[in-house]
């Protein structure tokens, strides 16, 4: 383990000057012309997704990372550790390439779950605030916070940011009902020992909630530039900077899950084929068929992310981690 942790805040514990530190650092990366080390790891026919535009930001390859990446990151035993080192590396990316002094915050959403829309989250500052609700005559695109109007964004189509409240979808529960504090107690203090419930629990229950309810970008909805075909989805959700945060959030409850139990700490199991049908898992596979991942397993990077092991994002104060949560 390492000796001296960095440690890892939520959002509204940061002074306003680290929250316009990160918000400008995340805006550096948008600036900065793309990595030609982004090597796609499927063919675009697969995955559905526009090819590299090599015109695009470095911010746009870490989307593409995520966009690339999706049919196997997702409802596979790589969904916490991937999102994981992908959380941890872009926070390196805004350290190292943009000068950013603090760590990746998190977004504690269970302390908005009460009134969800009005939130005092939804900060409308140019310099410290994430931006609210889009406008709705305008494709949902946001008007208001750091990212409105100076953050192109290059995937699936050149767009600005948009979001969506929808806290309601057509044949599913109210996602308002799964980000509730009562929720997340159960979930980190359930599921002893038992790494793929606790993962089914939770990537389509909270984690799946938030992206449904902040909509637009988020949830992976095409923007109204999109080519006829665009096919949403989960695949270019990093479009909006809250990814991260959310991420965080996510990061820190398998963390805290972890931390609940030892029967926990090293409890890891799952597929590498997803087996979804419209979200929904496939029972007898909830986080992925065979062939199995292991500890062994190596990540996927596409050349931008840092090569790790299962075994090496177990443990978040391990030396090339070296983190904590607040």
């Amino acid at each position: 383990r390492c000796s001296n942790p960095s440690v890892r805040r939520e959002w509204r514990s940061l002074a306003p000057e680290e929250r316009a530190e990160w918000i400008a650092a995340v805006k550096c990366l948008n600036t900065l012309p793309h990595d030609s080390s982004l090597v796609p790891t499927f063919n675009t026919t697969y995955t559905a997704i526009p090819p590299i535009n090599t015109s695009s930001s470095y911010f746009d390859d870490w989307v593409y990372v995520h966009m690339d990446l999706n049919p196997v990151i997702h409802y596979t035993g790589q969904f916490l550790p991937w999102h994981r080192a992908y959380v941890k590396d872009f926070e390196t990316a805004l350290q190292e390439k943009c000068g950013y002094s603090g760590t990746q915050p998190y977004w504690d959403w269970t302390l908005d779950a009460s009134n969800f829309e009005n939130s005092t989250f939804w900060d409308p500052d140019v310099t410290t605030g994430v931006g609210g609700w889009g406008d709705p005559n305008d494709d949902h695109q946001i008007t208001t916070g750091g990212f409105a109007y100076d953050f192109p964004l290059s995937y699936p189509s050149p767009h600005r940011l948009r979001r969506q409240y929808t806290p309601t979808t057509p044949g599913r529960p109210n996602a308002l009902d799964l980000i509730t504090p009562e929720n997340q107690e159960v979930m980190v203090n359930d599921f002893v020992g038992n790494f793929i419930g606790f993962q089914e629990h939770f990537e389509g229950g909270s984690h799946g909630a938030i992206h449904r309810i902040v909509g637009g970008d988020l949830l992976g909805n095409c923007p109204i530039s999109a080519p006829a075909g665009c096919a949403p989805g989960p695949k270019w959700s990093p479009n909006d900077p809250l990814f991260m945060m959310h991420h965080g959030m996510v990061d820190k409850l398998w963390y805290d899950w972890q931390n609940a139990n030892p029967a926990n700490f090293w409890s890891f199991d799952g597929g590498s084929v997803s087996v979804v049908n419209n979200f929904i898992p496939d029972p007898a596979f909830p986080n992925g068929a065979p062939p199995f991942v292991t500890f062994a397993t190596p990540i996927p990077t596409d050349g931008i992310m840092n090569k790790y092991t299962i075994y090496e994002l177990m443990d978040t104060q391990n030396k090339r981690l070296c983190y904590i949560y607040e």
